[in-house]
């Protein structure tokens, strides 16, 4: 691969990883061959959301000034925003040039559950033959250049929400969750649909495996699960709501993860840690992480020994500073441990204490 030369190394390690094979932790870390360039944000698809091309440019102009090290690689993952699966049902995405906010109140307003419940995946929607246009142009150019990554689809009820109103969600809970259970269902179904009509451009284009937003790599079916309004929720309607269709959606993936975000997702671990995921990626939110509990603290330790004891693997970003005493707390286990580095020969200072090769 022309940005990333140890590619099969590094793709024969994520296939071990996923296979459990691998008892140690690794790392994915990128650093700029050249201090001058920009930082690539990802947001070039919804800059140039009728240009494609540009944005695969602009990626690979950033490729060829970056340092690819570890388990990290070059990830052209197709950024029209969180859940942009709501955008194919009706809500409308608003880009306000550092994230996209899906919603339906400049759309057609909330929809009942009942419209949630009967919706169809739109193909005439112009947000899915972006979508699709996007992920045709960067196959096209990405054999032997970099990986392309699937679109952020979304969390299953994330997405009821963003149509259906965040609060009356919450209130369709208790007044109507045999309603709001039909929506859900509904949803998952559709969310299978794009995922699966994406992945078959991706095999018709000859790509190999599958990536993601959260940067790994698959020979399988892979993608990260989430439901961040599952902070907003007890032990028992998460059961009742949420674990069902995570469920069934492991069982229709190869290799599942969940994105668990934030300390109110706490209550569910026990929930979570019966499910099929092959690992968690723990983020400890904003406010956790202003306050220097990033995810390589020592506050979270006790949590990674109940995942890593539970059989399922770990995913984690942490700042740079943070790994060497990790690797020390966590010399063994199924983790893959994401930073970045100012520099290459940082970043194979860190690959060297992980005891992983810097290069071809």
């Amino acid at each position: 691969m022309l940005y990333k030369p140890d590619w099969a190394e590094a793709r024969e390690e994520f296939r071990a990883w996923w296979e459990g094979e691998v008892r140690r932790p690794l790392l994915q870390v990128a650093a700029p061959l050249d201090p001058r360039q920009p930082p690539y944000d990802g947001w070039d698809f919804c800059r140039f959301p009728d240009e494609p091309a540009e944005a695969v440019r602009r990626f690979e102009e950033w490729c060829a000034h970056t340092y690819f090290g570890g388990l990290a690689y070059p990830n052209l993952w197709i950024n029209f925003g969180p859940g942009v699966l709501s955008a194919f049902l009706g809500a409308t995405p608003v880009f306000d040039g550092r994230t996209v906010w899906f919603g339906n109140q400049r759309g057609r307003g909330p929809l009942s559950l009942r419209e949630i419940a009967a919706a169809e995946l739109d193909r005439g929607c112009v947000w899915w033959r972006r979508v699709v246009n996007a992920t045709r142009a960067a196959l096209e150019a990405h054999r032997g250049r970099f990986v392309v990554g699937m679109t952020d689809i979304g969390g299953v009820l994330d997405v009821v929400a963003a149509l259906r109103g965040t609060v009356e969600v919450l209130r369709d809970m208790y007044r109507d969750p045999a309603g709001l259970l039909s929506a859900i269902e509904n949803v998952t179904e559709l969310w299978h649909e794009v995922y699966d009509e994406l992945h078959r451009l991706m095999v018709e284009h000859g790509h190999e495996g599958t990536s993601a937003w959260m940067g790994l790599w698959s020979p399988g079916r892979w993608y990260p699960l989430q439901c961040d309004i599952a902070y907003m929720l007890p032990p028992h309607k998460f059961e009742e709501l949420v674990a069902p269709h995570l469920r069934e959606q492991c069982e229709r993936l190869d290799h599942p993860v969940y994105h668990w975000d934030g300390p109110g997702q706490l209550a569910h671990a026990p929930s979570l840690l019966k499910l099929g995921f092959v690992a968690l990626q723990w983020v400890p939110g904003a406010q956790e992480e202003l306050s220097g509990n990033d995810c390589g603290s020592p506050k979270w330790y006790s949590l990674y020994r109940r995942v890593l004891g539970a059989g399922k693997g770990l995913v984690l970003h942490m700042p740079p500073w943070r790994v060497e005493g990790f690797l020390k707390a966590f010399p063994e286990g199924r983790i893959i441990v994401q930073t970045w580095a100012p520099s290459a020969g940082e970043a194979e200072r860190l690959l060297a204490l992980a005891g992983q090769r810097s290069g071809p």
